[in-house]
């Protein structure tokens, strides 16, 4: 800025010198050249009264005629030194708007408003490119109808030749006789243009936008104006680089924040429908959409069922709520595999839902969810609007999320495959605790009901008591059983409490129904372990528990939960009466129940060690790993 202002100060230095010059110079020379004419040549004329007057005539016009070309010449230089001062107070008001913190917009209408009258145009506009895009956009003017504006905005730069030119070249195009080209006689003639020149408005070498000043007679652009637009062009070039970087780092984090707040979403829960409906809602936010839709693949992957709405018109949306692979927008996403995005939504028949055409939507945009190369389901984006989604931040942003909800719809169904696995592995067990506990059991009373019967025929009443005692205790020992299996199914389901509240409440009730006095032994809270080896967890604590009550003996039980480095220790111990490993029955207590513990443990990636001995008690002992440390 400091040269451009020194700039004119030289020129005018250097005119004032050469005036003052001229007008002491000139004066002596003419006078000592006429005075050697009148010497050489004219010295009997002089002498005479008519020669004396002529020669002095002719002394008198030159003055004369020298004086009024100096003062035309001092009068140009005022109105240029005017001029000047015009334009570089118009500079330095551009300069401090373009250093300042006001938003672009309202520096670009300053400066327009500055450079008008500095210039001496009827009329200017001030455009900023898109280079991704290869547009350019009219960000204010003055002096031009909406028409030509309309027509500028979001146009490509190939298809303006004179603004291609400036951007291709940065240098300014100058028209001075608009009429004589025939290029853009047309357009000028509807706005009344006679000259015009397009300048580029620059910053490190690179082209950020056009200013393009118009007048309505034709006219010549000086040297000082095309450096003034030279010096106009590197300020707003300036400020328009620094809004572009600003609004380049806004736009990233907040890409960065919608993809991170979609990440949070789609990790924090397996609830798929719930995930769904707080990622829609976080796009439509990011990307200015109105409405936002996921469809998902069915199972055998031969059509598409919309799953998730939010936004605006969801019963247009709701037109239809299924394609087959090829049908439809969604249908072709899923086929292709690729992108699709409309701007004029009404002229595309492939877009079958006409209510939402009716709605007033123009602008759709369909992308395929794939996860690990497999097609999961269709992400549709609606907007009223034709001009959302219109550069690749957006369309970045899009992609990002959906790449989170393909992870998250397939965890989903893998979670509920898991979920689905494990309650069949559950019933499994607990089918064959039934038949090797509660079935033999039941099978004994059945048979002792027969013997019983056959000892009253025969009259053998004392015998026939002793039994029908047996079966009474065998009846209240199963009737416990069943009990206490209600209470560990029932407690195996208190997940929002978490497993340390699940223990305590299952352990309380436990007391009430064996008599048994059981404490807990915990050094802190619990660390995070997945629902499956929460579930077998708490089967193999209950268990251990309703062994301790069966066969044991004991009054006092001790649950110690700790954490050793990457595992979790639960321990059961009992005072009870303990048995020898080494001598354990082929089928049986406490063969089978310890199988079934070490199957539960294993099942989750831990190991389970028994320590006992006759008389000694019992110590059972599982160990699984911790979230994040599993093999």
């Amino acid at each position: 800025m400091a040269a451009d202002a020194e700039q004119p100060l030289r020129i005018w230095g250097g005119n004032l010198k050469w005036l003052r010059c001229a007008s002491i110079v000139l004066p002596i020379a003419f006078l000592m050249f006429l005075d050697i004419l009148r010497r050489a040549f004219f010295e009997q004329l002089v002498s005479t009264l008519p020669g004396f007057l002529a020669y002095y005539a002719v002394v008198g016009g030159a003055v004369v005629l020298f004086a009024f070309t100096i003062f035309r010449a001092v009068e140009k230089l005022q109105r240029r030194i005017l001029e000047q001062n015009r334009q570089l107070a118009a500079l330095n008001s551009i300069a401090s708007a373009a250093a300042s913190n006001v938003p672009l917009n309202e520096i670009l209408n300053l400066s327009l408003q500055q450079i008008l009258p500095s210039i001496n145009a009827d009329a200017g506009l001030v455009c900023i490119i898109d280079a991704d895009e290869e547009e350019h956009s009219v960000a204010c003017y003055s002096g031009f109808s909406r028409d030509m504006v309309k027509n500028i905005q979001r146009a490509k730069l190939k298809d303006d030749r004179v603004a291609y030119e400036v951007y291709r070249t940065g240098h300014p195009v100058i028209n001075e006789d608009v009429f004589a080209d025939q290029g853009v006689h047309e357009g000028a003639t509807r706005e009344g243009i006679a000259a015009f020149v397009s300048a580029p408005l620059k910053s490190e070498g690179e082209v950020h936008g056009i200013l393009a000043l118009a007048n309505h007679q034709k006219r010549l652009y000086s040297q000082d104006d095309r450096k003034f637009l030279e010096s106009v062009g590197g300020q707003l070039g300036m400020a328009i680089r620094k809004a572009v970087l600003y609004e380049q780092a806004q736009s990233q984090n907040r890409e960065l924040s919608a993809l991170l707040a979609v990440g949070k979403v789609v990790t924090s829960s397996f609830e798929l429908q719930d995930l769904l409906n707080a990622s829609l809602d976080t796009l439509q936010k990011v990307t200015q959409a109105d409405a936002a839709e996921v469809w998902l693949m069915d199972a055998g992957e031969e059509s598409l069922t919309l799953y998730c709405h939010r936004g605006l018109h969801r019963e247009a949306f709701q037109e239809r709520t299924s394609f087959h692979l090829g049908e439809g927008i969604p249908g072709k996403v899923a086929q292709a595999g690729s992108l699709v995005l409309f701007h004029d939504l009404p002229s595309h028949a492939e877009f079958l839902r006409r209510s939402v055409v009716q709605a007033g939507f123009q602008t759709y945009c369909a992308l395929p969810l794939s996860y690990r190369g497999k097609l999961v389901g269709v992400l549709g984006v609606a907007a009223v609007s034709p001009d959302v989604l219109r550069n690749q931040r957006e369309i970045r942003i899009l992609e990002g999320i959906g790449e989170w909800l393909a992870v998250a719809i397939e965890n989903s169904r893998l979670y509920q495959q898991v979920q689905d696995t494990a309650v069949l592995q559950e019933r499994e067990r607990l089918a064959r605790e039934m038949h090797d506990g509660m079935a033999q059991l039941l099978g004994y009373i059945n048979a002792q009901t027969i013997a019983v019967k056959k000892l009253l025929t025969d009259e053998r009443l004392p015998e026939a008591r002793d039994e029908l005692t047996k079966m009474e205790d065998i009846a209240r020992d199963l009737y416990a059983d069943v009990r206490e299996g209600i209470l560990g199914l029932r407690t195996a389901t208190l997940r929002k409490e978490g497993m340390l509240s699940a223990l305590k409440e299952y352990m309380q009730r436990y007391m009430e129904l064996s008599g048994i006095t059981v404490s807990i032994d915990n050094d802190g809270r619990l660390p995070p372990l997945p629902p499956s080896t929460e579930v077998q967890l708490m089967r193999i604590v209950q268990e251990a528990l309703t062994n301790v009550r069966k066969h044991s003996r004991a009054s006092n039980v001790t649950v110690g939960i700790h954490r050793n480095g990457t595992h979790l220790g639960i321990s059961i111990t009992d005072d009870g009466t303990g048995f020898d490993l080494a001598k354990l029955p082929a089928r049986g207590w406490p063969r089978f129940g310890l199988q079934t513990m070490r199957e539960r443990a294993e099942s989750v990636e831990g190991t389970l060690v028994v320590e006992t001995a006759p008389g000694q008690g019992t110590t059972v002992t599982v160990s699984v790993p911790v979230l994040g440390q599993r093999g």
